[in-house]
């Protein structure tokens, strides 16, 4: 890469100084040296992709100064960093590409979806501590910084349930940030949930403590208990799916990025040897059989991630393993006819919960069904891998034999 660009360089000690001078203390999080980790993510999910030498200039230029309005305002700070971008550059610059830096700073706010390649490597940079094993510390300093600056207080179970919605929603858009970092981003959602889940218990103990044992406070105990459960149940699942979505969608992109190799090469009439029909058939053989593999690795990681809401028949309400809390299920009855059912539910805590359980254990075969067919199709990838490799070795030793 680039790695000697004067304006480059030069707007990076402006930056540096630029906070230095005027970005107040609590400013803990967003300073220079998150500008400086988002711009070093930058060149590193670059590399992966033959960005020409002004897209470069103009990627790590709008890595410098997009959080540079902090030290104006905080909310909108994207517009302020687009200004002070502009005086730094001056007349001089191409007004074509101080355009596209422009945009770029615009589209780091929380609300812009990421559009084309530089916004994407620029989203993920941003983004990038989400991968990363110190995820919870830095985040501990975003916590610190919005107390401090915008008021914002949090209770540690508050803040827990905060950063695991975080997690869970933002996510990588790049081939090169998923491979590297989403494998840790997992990690650090698994991580969330079990501090999340010792918080709760923490935080039930002291509730004990502090209440009093009547009657009426045991039965408020159980139902938070319950409900309790029932809550961690319903968020494992869902984060259980997501997870499970997302490593199909990886075997999915793989496998047909192979597959679109091994198409060409087939087309194109390309073979290892020119000699004879044998010569070019014996490698074709190995070829074949890491397409179809990957073909099958494909058909079941599809499997695993598509949808399925049919219902065989229509739901029933005296009906006992039927849950009318599945969108499956309401959405065959009539408005009047699910409100009513609900305000039944309501009435009837017991039945409620079973209800809730149903459903629970619906979502739980559909993740049975989900890996399965996940694993099937990580299997048969790494069979076909070794198949390949077992195949091109065996018949490179033969050649050199004969």
């Amino acid at each position: 890469m680039k790695n000697n660009n004067p304006i480059v360089k030069s707007a990076q000690e402006f930056v540096f100084n630029l906070f230095r001078e005027k970005l107040q203390s609590d400013y803990v999080y967003h300073n220079y040296k998150h500008t400086l980790q988002t711009t070093k993510a930058c060149k590193e999910l670059a590399e992966a992709y033959n960005l020409t030498s002004r897209d470069y200039e103009i990627l790590m230029l709008a890595a410098l100064f997009h959080d540079t309005g902090y030290t104006e305002v905080y909310k909108g700070h994207e517009e302020a960093s687009v200004r002070i971008l502009k005086e730094f550059l001056g007349n001089d610059y191409p007004l074509e590409d101080l355009k596209k830096i422009e945009e770029l700073i615009l589209s780091t706010s929380a609300l812009h979806t990421p559009n084309g390649t530089l916004q994407e490597i620029l989203h993920d940079a941003d983004y990038i501590n989400i991968g990363k094993k110190k995820f919870s510390q830095r985040a501990e300093l975003l916590r610190i910084e919005w107390e401090r600056v915008l008021g914002k207080t949090y209770s540690d179970l508050e803040w827990a349930e905060e950063q695991l919605n975080f997690l869970i929603c933002k996510s990588y858009i790049t081939e090169e940030a998923i491979l590297k970092y989403d494998g840790t981003r997992e990690e650090n959602i698994r991580i969330q949930r079990e501090k999340i889940e010792l918080l709760r218990i923490e935080g039930e103990k002291l509730k004990a403590k502090l209440d009093k044992t009547s009657p009426e406070n045991k039965v408020q105990k159980e139902g938070r208990g319950i409900e309790t459960l029932y809550r961690s149940l319903y968020e494992y699942h869902i984060n259980l799916s997501s997870i499970a979505d997302n490593k199909a969608n990886i075997m999915i992109s793989i496998n047909t990025i192979i597959i679109s190799l091994v198409i060409t090469l087939f087309g194109s009439g390309y073979t290892f040897s020119g000699q004879n029909e044998f010569g070019s058939l014996r490698f074709v053989i190995p070829m074949a059989v890491l397409l179809i593999t990957s073909l099958l690795a494909v058909v079941f990681a599809v499997l695993s991630s598509r949808p399925n809401v049919t219902s065989k028949e229509r739901y029933e309400l005296k009906k006992k393993d039927s849950s009318i809390l599945f969108f499956g299920n309401f959405a065959q009855l009539h408005l009047h006819e699910f409100v009513n059912r609900i305000k039944e539910l309501k009435k009837e805590k017991e039945e409620l919960y079973d209800s809730m359980s149903i459903d629970i254990y619906h979502l739980g075969a559909v993740l049975v069904k989900k890996y399965r067919l996940l694993s099937w199709s990580y299997n048969i990838f790494m069979g076909g891998l070794v198949l390949c490799a077992v195949g091109f070795v065996v018949i490179m030793l033969f050649s050199y034999d004969s």
